[in-house]
Formats: C-alpha cells, sequence, structure tokens
C-alpha cells in the first residue's frame, strides 16, 4: 500500500466513500482514478503532491474498492453522472467546503468535467488525464473492448474464466498497449492478451495484488456499468450542462503512446482549436513519455506539471 497514507470512511450523497489521504494544512487535491483503478494508481501523486504542502486526497469511486453503490427501486446500480459528481461534491463539503484542485483520469476525468460544468464553484482548477472535454468518438467496431463492455454480462462472462489478479493482469497489459484493442468474432476480449505483451515496470505482483484485494470486495459488474454501459441515457441526464464551456483553469495531459489518441476526432479536437473553444482557460496541453497510465509511467513528469500548475 502507499507508504504514509491514512486511510478513512466518509458519508457522502447517501454512500459511504472510502478515502486515501495525504499532507494536512495546505490546499486540497482531489484525484480521481478511471478503470480498472481505485485510489491505489494515484500512490505515486499522493507522496509528492503531500511532499509539496497539498492535502491530496484519492476516493475510491462509486462501486470501486471499498466504495458503496446502491440499487435503485428496479435493482440496477444508481450511476448517473448526477449521482456521481454528487458523490464529489459531497466529498469536498465534507473536507471542508472549500474550493479543491481535482485531477480526473480516464473515467474519473469525465466526472472531473461534469464536475467543472455543474459546481464551478468548488474547483479551483482541473487537470485532465488522458481525456479530453469532448470532440472525440468511440471506434465503431463491434469487437472493440468499449462496445464489448457495454453488453450487459458479456465481460463478467469473459472475466469468469480466470481469477481476479489475472484479469486485472490482462486489463491494464492491453490498455498499455498504443493500438485499439479489437477482438474478431470468434474472440473475446481477454483472448487478446498474448506473452509477447510488453509489462510495464510499475505492474508488478505487490501492484496487482493490492488491486486485486480491492476488486475482490467490489466485483467487477458495478465498475463495468459505471464505465461502459447505459451511456446514452447518461448523455441524455447531462443535456442541461452538455454544450456548456468549461471555465476553470485547465491542464490536460496524455501519454504519448496513449490508445485514446486513436479515437475518432480526438487528436483533431485537441490540437485543432476544439478544446481551447469550449476549455477558454486551458493553460496547456502536455504529451508525455509513456501510454494510457501516464500517471504511473512518467510519475515524476506528472507530478511536476500538476504541482506547478496547481501553485500558479
Amino acid at each position: 500500500m502507499a507508504e504514509g497514507a491514512t486511510h478513512r470512511v466518509i458519508d457522502t450523497n447517501g454512500i459511504k466513500m472510502h478515502i486515501a489521504e495525504m499532507g494536512s494544512g495546505g490546499p486540497t487535491v482531489v484525484l480521481l482514478h478511471g478503470f480498472p483503478e481505485t485510489w491505489y494508481t494515484w500512490r505515486f501523486q499522493l507522496k509528492a503532491l503531500a511532499d509539496a504542502g497539498f492535502h491530496a486526497v484519492a476516493p475510491d469511486l462509486r462501486g470501486y474498492g471499498l466504495t458503496e453503490c446502491p440499487r435503485d427501486s428496479s435493482g440496477n446500480f444508481k450511476l448517473t453522472p448526477v449521482d456521481l459528481v454528487g458523490d464529489i461534491v459531497g466529498l469536498i463539503y465534507a473536507l471542508g467546503g472549500d474550493p479543491v484542485f481535482v485531477v480526473g483520469h480516464d473515467v474519473g476525468a469525465f466526472t472531473g468535467w461534469n464536475l467543472c460544468r455543474m459546481r464551478p464553484d468548488l474547483v479551483r482548477a482541473y487537470a485532465s488525464l488522458g481525456i479530453p472535454l469532448g470532440g472525440f468518438g468511440v471506434p465503431p467496431e463491434e469487437g472493440f473492448y468499449v462496445n464489448r463492455f457495454g453488453v450487459p454480462g458479456r465481460a463478467e462472462k469473459d472475466f469468469a474464466r480466470f481469477d481476479t489478479a489475472t484479469v486485472l493482469k490482462n486489463i491494464y497489459t492491453l490498455f498499455c498497449r498504443s493500438e485499439l484493442q479489437i477482438a474478431g468474432p470468434d474472440e473475446e476480449i481477454m483472448d487478446l492478451v498474448t506473452t509477447s505483451d510488453a509489462i510495464p515496470s510499475w505492474l508488478t505482483e505487490d501492484f496487482i495484488k493490492v488491486q486485486s484485494e480491492l476488486y475482490e470486495k467490489s466485483g467487477f459488474e458495478c465498475p463495468l456499468c459505471f464505465t461502459y454501459r447505459d451511456n446514452r441515457r447518461k448523455f441524455e441526464l447531462m443535456a442541461p450542462w452538455i454544450n456548456m464551456p468549461v471555465t476553470s483553469r485547465c491542464l490536460y495531459i496524455i501519454g504519448k503512446d496513449d490508445y485514446v489518441r486513436k479515437f475518432p476526432g480526438l487528436e483533431e479536437y485537441v490540437t485543432g482549436g476544439g478544446m481551447k473553444r469550449d476549455v477558454p482557460n486551458l493553460v496547456d496541453v502536455a504529451v508525455l513519455p509513456g501510454g494510457h497510465f501516464v500517471e504511473e509511467d512518467s510519475p515524476e513528469e506528472v507530478n511536476s506539471l500538476l504541482i506547478h500548475f496547481f501553485k500558479v
């Protein structure tokens, strides 16, 4: 585990949320993870931010790790964008209610952008890792992992062939690739992993052990629903805010080899003026060595950029 981090459970928006913290007395930075992550993805950032004088807070998001995810009266997980933003609003108030700095990665970045739109009064500045505000689509191939994971039950059946540690190692391995992860008609996503796949130095057995213990508690169903399912309804619920510009000071960081850069329209949106139009206070676009998990591939560079951005 991250040495020096303290852990507690807070009440927010009707759920109990687990958070890890380091540092005290300085401005608060809230770090929002993606899939298949937990608070532990931020272990390098927690220490660096604390050492720089910040109060760094990394929650397990709704339904991940040690954080609850209730179901509605129909038995479905309560996972609307309004729920997810409400969780972070409640967290901020539980931490004292002052505006905070926010960092989001992967699906956590969507919640970060939505927080900027819905409650800009609570955001001092926002750094998004990997995911821009908009302007891109999902690759259309049926076998693309986003589309496969979006089918209720399919990923769970695929994952059930392996233990939790193997599933996580396979997903991390696939997401570290620079190419898109597309299965053929007779393949499942787990079948795409090969023994020749390069594994980054941070993807250790100890790392997988920590993450596996957390996913053994949460399971995969809720995180999959959080990230990949019922997305049309989620967009419909965001209709009142979807065309609003983000006025917070923002920083965008992406790994040079992040497969997300191959999503239709993304590069043009980021470099062609679309993102600057929608995020007028975007101060920088930083492309760093590494792939999808840039905060783990290049932790020193990410930490330096975040600290400088938040201290300006």
